[in-house]
């Protein structure tokens, strides 16, 4: 226990070395990662509803910004001792090995598919990244000792990881499909008891799922409108990055190749580190050495891991498009580069029994270069992704949020109709000068009234998530607003009472609004504009 807490106060320390810069007050605003004073309550059922509604209610209590900033260090320390707790499982009880072990739950939280879904600010993959290996520590425990808990366990955590992150789902089915196989082979004389306590755990997940579960393969509700929706355009703009299949191999090999990288949206790993390549390669050797030895321990848990991360791979580089055109659910995959976090998984556990092996035969034949070489494998995942250290090397830092939203929102508040803000520049993703680097629109986030922004994320063509009717019709009507003058009324049809302009991107090419028939300026703040639609009426 006292060996278990040591371990656990080095993870603290890791991950504080990397989010330490960011607790100064402000919100960390990146990409996808939107927080604000008050999360909004989910207004659709969808399998995230419960994080979202956990994190509405959460934030009443405990200020957006710290919350923001507890979930982030959670997903570090819940990746480190979830490694930890699965390599100690796998370790035979006489195991005494501290450095290896250090090593893999370390660049298991720290690694190039971490950083840059970390700079995306994908928290759901991340969550969902960071229970997998107590997910394989529980599935493997019920594949010595198949049972009722057992089944409760696996099949209840696998629940909550759909909660957290749909995507992750996948990942927990293909982990399972090789856990069968590998059952099947190895215990072909119980299989009765094992396919038992499968289905049980099976009908564990499905019944805690069946809310959004349900809705889905009924080809209903926001997941499954957005899957439908889904067209070659997403395929092509989320595809794993490299110009053919061979380059996307090399990029997934060394945990990159998601799309985000080549969009110059965040610096990459080699930027900040000379010999970048060759540390990637030691890492791959590394693992692959540590494959062998938990080989000659366990095979099972090696062919589990060892098949997943391959069916990872081979999904990455393109075999997932190709399953998905015949397979409805698979196309919701739109980005396969997810499956990365297997391969990190398997590079992560194997990492361990390698950097063990290569330090035994140092200390049996070189024991003068024990210690130097064992300091410079600890510090093999912090070279390895140098620039995720201090606040991303600098690239984030905590932002407050424009006064003049503030003000806008408690304008907005006064009113007590029934109705609705457009949010103006029309973007789904840009840069505000308080965030300084691209975002999601924090809009809808924000302001107490439901507010409309774009739903496009203007990627080739890729149709992007929540593109209903009413945002496909703004879409067309914005590109033709400044041509037109009954923009009062085509708003006022869809119950759009108010209009924000934000003084930021290409707000200027939005000048066309102060001169609209029927539409009344409010307030022209520094940071923003402020709009009445005199042709509105209450529906």
């Amino acid at each position: 226990m006292r060996t278990n807490l040591k371990a656990y106060a080095a993870y603290l320390a890791a991950s504080l070395a990397v989010l330490l810069p960011l607790w100064r007050p402000g919100y960390v605003l990146t990409l996808d990662l939107i927080f604000t004073r008050r999360m909004p309550l989910p207004t659709e059922l969808s399998s995230s509803y419960l994080l979202r509604l956990a994190l509405h209610y959460l934030s009443i209590v405990v200020p957006g910004q710290i919350l923001e900033k507890l979930l982030l260090l959670g997903i570090l320390l819940l990746s480190s001792i979830g490694l930890h707790r699965l390599v100690r499982a796998l370790q035979p009880p006489a195991a005494v090995n501290q450095w290896g072990i250090y090593v893999a739950s370390i660049f298991y939280a720290i690694n190039p598919f971490t950083y840059a879904r970390f700079m995306a600010g994908q928290y759901n993959v991340l969550l969902g990244y960071a229970l997998l290996p107590w997910f394989v520590r529980l599935l493997f425990l019920f594949g010595k000792r198949p049972g009722w808990r057992s089944a409760a366990k696996l099949g209840g955590l696998a629940a909550v990881i759909g909660v957290v992150s749909i995507h992750t789902v996948g990942m927990l089915a293909v982990l399972c499909a090789a856990g069968a196989a590998v059952g099947w082979w190895r215990h072909s004389k119980n299989i009765k008891r094992y396919a038992v306590f499968s289905l049980a755990a099976l009908e564990i997940f499905v019944l805690a799922s069946s809310y959004w579960l349900v809705p889905l393969l009924a080809g209903q509700g926001s997941t499954a409108h957005d899957i439908n929706n889904f067209s070659a355009g997403d395929t092509q703009a989320f595809a794993t990055d490299g110009s053919n299949v061979v380059v996307k191999f090399a990029n997934v090999m060394r945990l990159q190749g998601f799309w985000a990288e080549s969009k110059n949206l965040f610096l990459l790993p080699q930027d900040r580190m000379i010999l970048w390549g060759t540390l990637a390669l030691a890492v791959i050797a590394l693992a692959t050495t540590g494959g062998v030895v938990l080989w000659k321990r366990s095979r099972s848990a090696t062919l589990v891991l060892g098949v997943s991360a391959l069916l990872a791979v081979a999904c990455a580089c393109g075999a997932l498009g190709l399953l998905g055109s015949h397979v409805s659910l698979l196309a919701g995959y739109r980005e396969p580069h997810k499956f990365v976090a297997l391969l990190a998984l398997a590079y992560a556990v194997f990492l361990a029994g390698g950097v063990d092996d290569v330090l035994a035969r140092l200390q049996a034949n070189r024991p003068a270069a024990y210690v130097p070489v064992a300091v410079g494998l600890l510090l093999l995942p912090l070279l390895l992704t140098r620039v995720m250290f201090w606040g991303f090397d600098g690239q984030l830092s905590p932002r407050q949020y424009p006064a003049d939203w503030t003000a806008a929102n408690q304008l907005l508040q006064q009113d007590k109709s029934n109705f609705k803000v457009l949010f103006l520049p029309w973007h789904q993703y840009m840069t505000f000068r308080f965030t300084g680097r691209v975002v999601a629109n924090p809009a809808p986030y924000f302001f107490s009234k439901p507010t409309l922004v774009s739903a496009d994320p203007e990627l080739g063509k890729a149709a992007g998530l929540g593109q209903d009717e009413q945002h496909k019709k703004l879409t067309a009507l914005m590109a033709q607003a400044g041509e037109r003058s009954d923009l009062a009324p085509q708003l006022a049809n869809q119950n759009i009472k108010y209009i924000l302009l934000a003084k930021d991107l290409d707000f200027t090419h939005y000048g066309y609004v102060t001169h609209q028939p029927g539409i009344r300026q409010l307030r022209d703040l520094p940071d923003l504009q402020v709009y009445e639609n005199l042709a509105w009426r209450a529906p």
